[in-house]
């Protein structure tokens, strides 16, 4: 059972998800009585959602706490880059390249990428922005044979941009794996978060027109700017077929 400090935190974050960026969820006092907790354990939340930069203290007369940021959502059924669905959310999206690399892959990245013993992928860790703020930070591996000279090109926007526009492919699906992560410190420090925050791993093989894979990947969202979203069509007659997407959760029994 969730705790009481939880519960409130998770209240607060639905009221500021429902409400306008800039608009004012109440005084303290105000919402101690809305959600009938004390001064105390009221502040200790507002602390924690102010450094994740969700709400806003203002002090004054006119003062109080301040909805700061929405949450960034991202749909489960589009296959595009970072920077289209930012951009799409009115977002000022940006990229901080932290290295690119030829490697040699492992064996979970050769099988998901169907490589052959010797050969290489291309290798780019980057950090996402919105607004200036870290969202996310990436994992891209692709197959270094199929894209020579890519680490030569602009890798601060889409890389499907680039692989649309400088080798002719376009992605045409793409699986993914979701789960639910906790910060080390180093994801901590290149996120701006606490170590031990939430994530949201986003493992994802990405396929080129002919359904070759050309994308394996590893992308950690903030768990507290980041939300997920996918429409499906019922099963009545008459409906159309549509693309599932699904998370499946996993055992709580694995090993940690």
């Amino acid at each position: 059972m969730a705790s009481r400090v939880e519960e409130l935190r998770r209240q607060l974050v639905a009221d500021v998800n429902a409400g306008t960026p800039g608009s004012k969820l109440g005084s303290e006092r105000e919402l101690a009585e809305r959600y009938s907790t004390s001064r105390s354990t009221l502040r200790q939340v507002l602390a924690a959602l102010e450094e994740a930069g969700l709400v806003e203290r203002v002090i004054g007369r006119a003062g109080g706490i301040f909805i700061s940021h929405v949450q960034v959502q991202r749909s489960l059924t589009d296959v595009v880059g970072v920077p289209a669905f930012l951009a799409s959310q009115g977002y000022v999206a940006g990229t901080r390249v932290l290295s690119t690399k030829i490697a040699i892959p492992d064996r979970t990245t050769a099988q998901a990428l169907q490589l052959q013993e010797g050969e290489f992928v291309v290798e780019i860790q980057r950090v996402r922005l919105a607004d200036g703020s870290p969202i996310s930070l990436e994992r891209a591996q692709l197959p270094a044979d199929r894209f020579p000279g890519l680490l030569e090109q602009q890798l601060g926007g889409s890389i499907y941009e680039v692989l649309e526009s400088q080798y002719g492919l376009v992605t045409s699906r793409a699986d993914e794996r979701i789960e639910a992560v906790n910060a080390t410190s180093e994801e901590a420090t290149l996120l701006g978060i606490k170590k031990n925050s939430a994530l949201l791993l986003i493992t994802r093989t990405a396929y080129d027109q002919d359904g070759a894979p050309c994308e394996f990947s590893h992308d950690l969202f903030r768990g507290d700017r980041t939300r997920l979203a996918v429409t499906v069509n019922g099963r009545g007659i008459g409906v159309p077929a549509a693309d599932i997407a699904s998370v499946t959760l996993q055992s709580s029994t694995k090993a940690s």
